[in-house]
């Protein structure tokens, strides 16, 4: 349906409703005003009545009788009944209603009806009452009139509706001719302009005859003018083309197959597009959204896209204003980031590198209640020999560190690490042969804890993977990979294993495990703990299980869940970087903790932050107030050491 009809139709249909509206709204009107006059009718005709019934002179019955009759004989009235004051019928005449009486039609009467008004009043001899007089009036004459005005209105409505409808079909013919003319003649010309049997600038644009059509009669003469210059339209158009392909369609980033291609020409040491030869060495950054699904779920898709494209203007904006000549920032995939720096020396690109990490920390959203999202940072350097894939290992490598770490802090790799990142099939067959061949180990590490009312000594451990020539890998390499491969569980619960069968072999020893938060996701994993924990019963009283704050947020059920199973059973939970979610305080008090650590860096920055001392005191505070010791990460100077000791913080010494 065109857009006219379209319109004509609507139009058509809210006239239809305001005569129809109008209709029903006068037979309305006139309804209530014949109702009205039928009251009306029938008050005076009762009242004009009963004055005359009560004068002394027309006392007898007779007179009565005959006044009454001669106005129920006036074909007015339907009924009129006089009562005595006992309630008797001195007089009554009346006749039946039938609809079909008058002129209007029985359904008619019935689809309208008319109210029978009934008046009354007394009648009197002086100071004595002689009875009660009833007038009913007849509506018949009234419905008559009613039916009448509706015949007119309804004719009234029916010749506008006619005369609406001829106007439409009227309307519709004219504007078709004139439109076809219109664009005939407009078509026509091009036709012409585009064989060459005109001149250029010969065809004049023709004017319309309807002011509606200008726009399109100007649009199809531009068409006409364009015409002329196809082939470089053509031309910009596969250009535009090839940029398209080149970019995200959420950022307008280039994406990873044009990243790839400059970071190739890069490494090869070719010219750039001024021909100038471009930088050998410089630093490529590697962030990644570690939540952008939770983000998608949280804010929904279409704001998780606008919120990337603002995050990526602002680092773009952040680049041209600091980065070098020829930076490029591109998206590799849906959750990672890349920034190739050429040229540009360490302290630079650092420089750089922590201006873009500020934009980001102010840009994070919440992902829940107390949850915000997550960057991981990996930053390397690259010189001439790298190649493509020894660059992207080496940051993946880096991504995995600072996921593992779970801090948000940059992971940088020189040129001259160690290679030995492989991919994640590679991965997973290396985890799953060292699972088979029980490869895996415990490394132990004794830390010493002073404070002001006693000193503890505590073991931590942490998971190795002895590679087949005899290597070891540490978690922090292996274990990443193993929780995006929904491994974590079974190497968790096999540290475990390790764990309590070191606490049998060193009598009297405290032996903390880390525990990952994705395993509590894992259905068996609980259970498969329990177990183990039940079989120790000599040794478990003696362990200490470790589990990043995060997880009060983001797994309370599930945290929750196993702290209570630990400590029904003897064994003592302890929390880890308490300092990064605060939102975890008010969850403490359902938790038989044993302990939690705080950062030292955070520890160090409350000596200078009044609102960073402030929050220290309360989590030091409220640990306590639980009876939950507090612990110390890391070193710090010795004045805060002393200070944090003074507190009742238990502080690492050598």
């Amino acid at each position: 349906m065109s857009l006219l009809k379209r319109l004509l139709l609507t139009v058509s249909v809210a006239i239809l409703i305001i005569l129809s509206g109008t209709l029903a709204l006068s037979i309305h009107a006139a309804r209530q005003y014949l109702d009205g006059q039928l009251q009306s009718q029938s008050e005076n005709a009762v009242s004009a009545l009963a004055l005359s019934l009560s004068q002394p002179a027309n006392q007898d019955e007779v007179t009565r009788e005959l006044l009454m009759m001669a106005l129920f004989d006036s074909g007015q009235f339907r009924a009129i009944s006089l009562t005595g004051t006992e309630g008797q019928t001195l007089f009554e005449r009346s006749h039946p209603d039938t609809p079909g009486n008058g002129v209007a039609p029985p359904w008619f009467a019935r689809l309208l009806p008319l109210r029978v008004p009934v008046a009354q009043r007394a009648i009197s001899d002086g100071w004595k009452q002689v009875g009660n007089l009833s007038v009913t009036v007849d509506n018949t004459f009234a419905r008559d009139a009613l039916w009448s005005s509706s015949i007119r209105m309804g004719l009234l409505v029916l010749v506008a509706g006619g005369l609406w409808a001829l106007s439409v079909v009227g309307l519709l013919s004219w504007f078709s001719r004139v439109l076809r003319e219109e664009i005939s003649a407009q078509v026509m010309a091009i036709g012409a302009t585009a064989s060459g049997a005109t001149a250029p600038g010969a065809v004049a644009p023709l004017r319309s005859k309807v002011a509606e059509l200008t726009d399109v009669v100007h649009a199809i003469s531009d068409t006409r003018e364009r015409v002329r210059a196809t082939a470089q339209e053509q031309t910009q158009r596969i250009e535009s083309l090839e940029v398209e392909l080149n970019r995200d369609q959420v950022t307008m980033l280039p994406n990873r197959k044009y990243f790839m291609n400059e970071l190739r020409r890069v490494l090869q040491g070719d010219v750039g597009a001024d021909g100038q030869a471009l930088p050998v060495g410089g630093h490529v950054l590697l962030f990644r959204q570690r939540d952008l699904q939770a983000l998608n779920t949280y804010m929904t898709r279409a704001p998780a896209d606008a919120w990337l494209a603002a995050m990526a203007e602002r680092v773009g904006l952040r680049l041209a204003a600091e980065g070098p000549a020829g930076t490029l920032l591109a998206r590799l995939n849906g959750s990672d980031f890349i920034v190739l720096m050429p040229g540009m020396e360490g302290p630079a690109a650092m420089h750089v590198v922590q201006q873009i990490k500020h934009d980001l920390q102010a840009l994070r959203q919440p992902i829940g209640p107390g949850q915000w999202c997550r960057w991981a940072y990996a930053l390397t350097d690259y010189d001439s020999g790298v190649t493509v894939s020894e660059l992207l290992s080496r940051l993946d490598q880096g991504l995995r560190r600072s996921e593992s770490v779970g801090q948000e802090e940059v992971e940088y790799l020189t040129d001259a690490a160690p290679r030995n990142t492989v991919s994640e099939r590679q991965w997973q067959q290396t985890l799953v042969q060292a699972l088979a061949e029980e490869r895996l180990s415990l490394q132990v590490a004794a830390q010493n804890y002073a404070a002001a009312s006693a000193a503890v000594q505590r073991h931590e451990a942490s998971l190795t993977l002895q590679e087949a020539d005899g290597a070891l890998l540490q978690g922090a390499l292996f274990l990443p990979v193993a929780v995006r491969l929904g491994m974590s569980a079974t190497f968790d619960v096999r540290a475990m294993q390790l764990g309590l069968q070191w606490l049998q072999q060193h009598a009297g020893a405290q032996l903390v495990v880390k525990v990952s938060l994705p395993s509590l996701s894992d259905d068996s994993f609980l259970p498969q703990l329990r177990a183990l924990w039940e079989q120790a019963a000599d040794v478990r009283q003696r362990l200490w299980v470790e589990l990043d704050a995060h997880g009060l947020v983001a797994y309370a059920e599930e945290v929750e869940a196993l702290a209570s199973a630990a400590a029904a059973l003897g064994v003592h939970v302890g929390l880890r970087r308490l300092e990064h979610e605060p939102m975890a305080l008010a969850r403490l008090h359902l938790l038989p903790l044993a302990y939690v650590k705080l950062g030292s860096d955070f520890a160090q920055q409350a000596t200078t932050s009044p609102g960073s001392q402030h929050l220290l005191q309360a989590m030091v505070a409220t640990a306590q107030a639980l009876q939950v010791e507090v612990y110390l990460a890391g070193s710090v100077d010795a004045e805060t050491a002393q200070a944090l000791q003074a507190q009742g913080v238990h502080v690492p010494v050598a």
